[in-house]
């Protein structure tokens, strides 16, 4: 399989975005380091298991997604995702086939 090539800009301005929410500068950049392969992942086609805090009570959310483009194009309605998941990561959940969205700072890791 070919490798994954990441953007710095993306990771960095990630980075400086969780500082903002009071990480320290090491936590804030492995954060944004593993959203940014998390995305890449995702976008070529994998399925990939991953953890975040949800935002409504705090509980740990263990989910399976992906943004695979066949996947994207069925559960598009409109012109594209809900506003609801502006400024977040979205994704389609795979055990819910629905649209999901988690903020960056509550992003814990991938499990595989």
């Amino acid at each position: 399989m070919k490798a994954i090539t990441m953007s710095e800009t993306a990771i960095i301005s990630n980075a400086i975005k969780n500082t903002n929410y009071g990480m320290d500068v090491l936590t804030a950049t492995t954060k944004a380091a593993q959203m940014e392969l998390l995305k890449k992942r995702m976008m070529r086609g994998e399925v990939v298991r991953f953890v975040y805090k949800k935002k409504s009570d705090n509980s740990i959310r263990f989910a399976v997604g992906t943004l695979q483009s066949d996947a994207v194009q069925a559960n598009v309605e409109g012109t594209g995702i809900p506003k609801r998941f502006y400024g977040m990561f979205a994704y389609i959940d795979l055990e819910k086939m629905a649209w999901r969205g988690f903020k960056t700072e509550n992003f814990i890791g991938i499990v595989d």
